[in-house]
């Protein structure tokens, strides 16, 4: 089973109202006092949570082993009972499922899959397999476990799920006006490099990319945007936005170019449009973003990025 954008676009069914969503830790166990307090979180909202196994199961720094935390996912998708699926945390590993996941069973049963990070390889691959839309953004062991969420990341989290589209503007200002139609893929840029390649990377064709990381130094955000370049991954995509690069603890040289340098010096010779500046990325105020679904990007003294079709089935 392979998916290009020729296909229909599969998208879920909204989240209602005090329905049951299931946790799952597709790569690194979750923080057990975080989890819990994410798990209240939502409950307290009115829904039902069931939480998996593999929530509670280490192997070194996975959540248990592959087999299990594929079986689990996919079971999820399989169970009638389940509305949405949310991921614990992100971490390593979320790769290792691809070659064990049934992506026909994940489309013959659509449902709301929301992760970040780490969960870029599965949301990646979800949207290459079955061309099912799915949600970059908090998770509960994470984004929802504190006893004080923060106020932006939460408005704009349930904001999305709510409406099924967002409408963001950014401080940055382009020079020249322009409006890029195409469909939005966010993740986290050195993950989504590692799945370049493989049948789990999708088609860039008209894409608007949205890359975030963490940790990473600059010569190595630099290296993964040059392997899409090499690779032709970004021939006809349409534009890129940048969210956050939270940076590493140490370079590795003493003298590094700038984010916007590096954007700069690889993208121009593509001629591939970029904005920066949105509050994307392993931060609190995070904002949560749809893959797949179509948006309008335009590009001037004032930057938006719009829906131009819902995340969810009419």
């Amino acid at each position: 089973m392979f998916s290009n954008q020729r296909t229909k676009l599969i998208k879920p069914k909204r989240l209602p109202k005090n329905g049951t969503i299931a946790v799952t830790a597709p790569a690194t166990t979750p923080d057990e006092s975080l989890l819990n307090l994410g798990v209240r979180y939502l409950e307290k909202l009115g829904y039902t949570v069931k939480v998996g196994k593999t929530c509670t199961s280490k192997l070194e720094y996975l959540a248990g082993d592959d087999k299990l935390r594929a079986s689990e996912l996919v079971g999820f998708f399989e169970d009638p009972q389940v509305d949405a699926i949310m991921c614990a945390r992100g971490g390593y590993g979320g790769m290792h499922l691809l070659p064990l996941i049934d992506f026909k069973k994940i489309a013959d049963n659509p449902k709301l899959f929301i992760g970040f990070s780490d969960i870029t390889a599965l949301e990646w691959a979800i949207l290459a397999r079955c061309n099912m839309v799915t949600v970059s953004g908090g998770m509960v062991a994470s984004d929802m476990g504190y006893e004080d969420i923060d106020p932006v990341f939460e408005s704009k989290f349930w904001d999305l799920l709510d409406t099924g589209l967002i409408d963001i503007t950014l401080p940055y200002q382009h020079e020249q006006r322009q409006t890029i139609e195409g469909s939005i893929l966010p993740g986290t840029l050195a993950v989504a490099a590692k799945q370049m390649g493989s049948p789990y990377f999708p088609d860039m064709t008209d894409r608007v990319l949205v890359f975030e990381d963490v940790d990473e130094p600059m010569h190595k955000v630099e290296g993964y945007l040059r392997q899409f370049a090499l690779s032709g991954s970004f021939d006809n995509v349409k534009g890129i936005v940048f969210g956050e690069f939270s940076a590493p603890d140490s370079e590795s040289y003493k003298d590094v170019p700038s984010l916007e340098t590096i954007f700069k010096r690889v993208l121009e010779p593509y001629n591939i449009p970029f904005a920066t500046g949105l509050n994307y990325g392993h931060i609190d105020a995070k904002i949560s973003l749809p893959v797949g679904v179509p948006i309008s990007l335009s590009l001037g003294p004032v930057t938006t990025i719009r829906s131009t079709g819902s995340i969810f089935e009419n």
